[in-house]
């Protein structure tokens, strides 16, 4: 079965439970470095990015969100359905989660909602800024595979990046590149970017690194015969 028809068949085995629970699906992926991981997350049925603004003007997740107990029930019967109907022929984990803070996108309509937010995009190919009118050497930058930079619009089939670097503090800084047009067809991997700020204390320097923080998971689900961790 290719990653594709996977991808589609677990869509299908578990949209049923997902929905019954008033969840919808946000999107699968599949892993393949050593055993197949197969993630399947599962959010709220709304639009609305997952991190509203706190009024300190810090970003906080907010608390509506598919909880621990719904991953594991749907991580329980997508587990049972699979192998009733032998979709992996090899050894796999399967994986329950909300797509957390640092969220990957399966679709373009997937992202509006994060306008202004980071974005890391991962290119099949070197793609490169778009040039401004002008000579060829305005400094318009090299072709990248990896770009980062705030979301500053999304298109029928394709998006756009501001260029941006995120220090360990945090703190974003432009690039003062053009921005990038990034066509759908061309993405590997989108994610949206959390930015986490280490409180400064008092008579202290800036917090040391930042940190992604997770979405909630049900955990590795072994397949093949092997024992879940609730079924032990």
């Amino acid at each position: 079965m290719s990653e594709n028809a996977l991808k589609e068949t677990v869509i299908r085995l578990a949209e049923p439970v997902v929905r019954s629970l008033g969840l919808v699906i946000w999107g699968v992926e599949v892993v393949q470095a050593g055993r197949m991981a197969v993630r399947l997350f599962v959010d709220v049925p709304s639009g609305a990015p997952e991190s509203p603004q706190a009024a300190d003007g810090e970003k906080n997740e907010a608390p509506s969100s598919a909880s621990i107990g719904q991953c594991e029930e749907i991580s329980r019967h997508l587990g049972l359905a699979l192998e009733v109907e032998d979709a992996v022929p090899s050894a796999y984990v399967l994986e329950v989660s909300t797509p957390g803070l640092t969220r990957l996108f399966f679709s373009l309509d997937q992202m509006r909602p994060y306008l202004g937010d980071m974005v890391e995009a991962r290119l099949h190919a070197p793609v490169a800024p778009e040039a401004a009118a002008g000579p060829a050497d305005c400094g318009g930058g090299a072709p990248r595979r990896l770009w980062r930079g705030r979301l500053a619009a999304v298109e029928a089939d394709a998006f756009v990046l501001e260029p941006a670097a995120l220090s360990p503090e945090g703190e974003v800084s432009p690039e003062g590149l053009p921005p990038v047009r990034l066509p759908w067809a061309a993405v590997r991997r989108a994610s949206r970017m959390y930015i986490f700020r280490q409180p400064v204390k008092p008579g202290k320097g800036s917090g040391k690194g930042s940190r992604k923080t997770p979405g909630k998971s049900a955990g590795p689900v072994p397949a093949h015969g092997e024992a879940s961790p609730e079924a032990k």
